[in-house]
């Protein structure tokens, strides 16, 4: 059942609006710097949440995430929700009629799927978007009730100027998480929203009230679907045989029963899963449901284990069957999800991630592909940055034109400008005969991706801010200017926000720059997308290489899971690589992890003599990189860019390694 958050957090006259929208300009003025803001804290962490997800406080509606033809799907998908919700919103819609109010049912990911109450309300909620299809999660609308109770997992009540997004201020909102009983997983939330002038304390207990009502009647139909499946099977779990081990699931993958000597069957099949846990199981390519919450991907099952169970010939449930001891030769072929019919659903397949993180970005993402607007990309080294660009390039009008990626920190100035603009024969000593087309030219009709957009001279980027406003560039020794029209896609893993008051980075330019900017967590803060990035790898090794396929253990994704991955998914993918080709087991466990990877270890104070010997710690790891860095700045007489092109990092990463160190340009 739903918890209620203590009253200090839901007393929201501790501060008056005009304190929280003073705390809100300061928050915003400061990037997020400012301390002890004269707001509730839980508004105060959703607010950081914003400013580190991109989100603009200056919009002025949500989103439309789902138009009229995805609509009907999310609407089919979400069935047994909206059936068991439907006494709340028949009730909703008297009880709201007259109280200037409307009641929203949304999906787990935030999305509203009916709306209902008061028409005037209903009217006026249409201003800010907030209609069947909009998405209202923390990452796309800011701070609201939807969104920040689907963060935080509690009852939450969000007041006027409370909300991040100013368009929003206007009103006030109070929602209630809707749990599947059986594992507490979040599919959907319910909300009551208004004008501000309509706040009403009181809200808050109803709303979980009727959350409760609603888990209520979804734990009665499971129940009334889990014994028709009983009803269909025929499977006598008491006395089933000792030497088999039987388990009954519904298409939603969860266990409705199991033989008594199931555990030490697949223990015997070396399979690691837990039926204690009640994780959920892939049945999808058998003709189970699709399962959007975390769940075990079934890589284990074969095919010959399996017996759907049906009910006036449809599939309903399945039941499945393990011999002991005795693992069948038959195997599954497990395909890839099968592309979507549009190219924008075609291109997004390609990025792996169930987290609510990743498709937040991969929602932020597919609407900016369908306008010319910059996109900024923000985040960690090997989060992904260029997939999304490629993503973003492939589903926008500019698909059929070239996509040219140019790296602002591995040139020096002038390389880097011949490498944008271009240059004449002759502009310069070394220019190439016959002249060169620069990296902007050449997306003439495309996407120019700018990596490490933080990188570019302060020099350049005005020149680079003016062919942005005029859209065309005059090469390097050039008259005449050349026309060009490109999408352009930026990236960067520093803080521009930063750059930009410390000098180091054109306000203007920034602005440019982050028309929409979206950021992309780190994997340390993605844990659920660790195992299906993994299970992808393992794909494509057994695809495109002659080698034993593999298996991975569930004790192995638990250590993976464990780790905070500094090197996001460049590094998660290099080991299971190392894992697939270097193993000759079947099964993956901690035992195949490379040294400096297993539990317990650390690369960076773990490195391994000839005899296996560990002798580096932290300290001496640190004074070798120093020293390194050193070398290679006087190798290259001072020339930073240079110096971290041979080191294979960026320059800024260097000129931060050179801080911590305490070390000078010798020029």
């Amino acid at each position: 059942m739903n918890k209620i958050r203590k009253e200090t957090d839901l007393n929201t006259h501790s501060y008056s609006q005009r304190d929280i929208n003073q705390a809100w300009d300061t928050f915003n003025s400061s990037g997020g710097k400012s301390k002890n803001l004269t707001v509730r804290e839980f508004i105060a962490s959703s607010w950081q949440r914003c400013l580190s997800q991109g989100v603009n406080p200056k919009q002025t509606a949500a989103p439309l995430l789902a138009t009229e033809g995805n609509l009907h799907i999310l609407l089919q998908n979400n069935h047994s929700l909206m059936r068991c919700a439907r006494p709340v919103t028949t009730q909703a819609r008297v009880l709201l009629r007259d109280l200037e109010s409307i009641l929203i049912l949304t999906d787990y990911d935030g999305v509203i799927l009916d709306v209902v109450g008061d028409p005037e309300c209903v009217e006026n909620a249409v201003g800010i978007g907030m209609v069947p299809g909009s998405g209202w999660k923390e990452t796309v609308s800011g701070s609201n009730a939807v969104g920040t109770a689907i963060a935080t997992g509690l009852p939450t009540q969000v007041h006027g100027e409370e909300h991040f997004i100013k368009g929003f201020k206007r009103w006030t909102c109070t929602a209630g998480i809707i749990s599947d009983p059986y594992d507490n997983q979040l599919v959907g939330v319910i909300d009551i929203s208004g004008l501000s002038d309509s706040f009403d304390k009181f809200h808050v207990p109803l709303v979980v009230s009727w959350a409760n009502q609603i888990q209520l009647s979804l734990a009665k139909n499971t129940s009334d679907q889990w014994n028709l499946i009983k009803e269909n099977s025929q499977c006598d779990f008491k006395n089933s045989h000792r030497n088999n081990g039987k388990i009954l699931f519904d298409k939603q993958g969860r266990v409705i029963d199991h033989s008594q000597n199931t555990c030490s069957v697949l223990k015997s099949l070396d399979i690691e899963y837990d039926l204690s846990l009640k994780t959920r199981l892939s049945l999808e390519r058998f003709g189970g449901d699709e399962i959007i919450y975390p769940h075990d991907a079934g890589l284990w099952l074969l095919d010959d284990w399996i017996e759907p169970i049906k009910d006036k010939n449809e599939i309903i449930g399945f039941k499945i069957e393990l011999p002991i001891g005795n693992r069948s030769s038959k195997r599954i072929n497990i395909p890839f999800k099968t592309p979507a019919i549009n190219i924008e659903a075609e291109a997004f397949e390609k990025i792996s991630g169930q987290s609510a993180s990743i498709k937040a970005s991969i929602e932020k993402a597919r609407k900016a592909a369908n306008t010319p607007l910059p996109v900024l990309l923000l985040g960690d080294t090997g989060v992904g940055k260029e997939m999304f660009a490629r993503a973003i390039h492939e589903s926008s009008k500019f698909s059929n034109g070239p996509f040219i990626d140019l790296n602002c920190g591995a040139f020096t100035r002038d390389i880097l400008s011949s490498e944008l603009f271009g240059h004449v024969e002759g502009a310069f000593t070394g220019a190439k005969r016959g002249g060169m087309m620069g990296k902007i030219e050449a997306a003439n009709g495309g996407t120019l991706f700018l990596d490490e957009i933080s990188e570019m001279p302060l020099d350049l980027q005005p020149v680079f801010l003016r062919v942005l406003q005029e859209r065309k560039i005059h090469r390097v020794g050039a008259i005449a200017p050349i026309p060009v029209d490109f999408r352009l896609i930026a990236a960067t893993n520093s803080y521009l926000k930063r750059e930009v008051s410390e000098g180091r980075f054109r306000k203007d330019l920034y602005f440019r720059l982050s028309t929409v900017a979206i950021g992309l967590d780190p994997l340390s803060e993605r844990k659920d997308d660790i195992e299906e990035i993994a299970q992808l790898v393992l794909k494509e090794t057994r695809t495109s290489q002659k080698i034993i396929p593999k298996r991975i253990s569930a004790s192995l994704i638990t250590a993976l899971k464990n780790r905070e991955w500094p090197g996001n998914i460049r590094e998660l993918v290099n080991v299971i690589e190392c894992m697939c080709y270097m193993s000759a087991n079947q099964n993956l466990t901690t035992l195949d992890l490379p040294a400096g990877y297993r539990p317990g270890e650390s690369l960076i104070n773990v490195a391994s003599t000839e005899q296996g010997q560990v002798q580096k710690t932290k300290s001496s790891l640190d004074i070798a990189e120093q020293q390194t860095i050193e070398n290679a700045i006087i190798e290259f007489s001072g020339n930073i860019t240079q110096a971290a092109k041979h080191l294979g990092i960026a320059k800024g990463t260097l000129y931060r390694k050179m801080k911590k160190y305490n070390l000078k340009n010798p020029r």
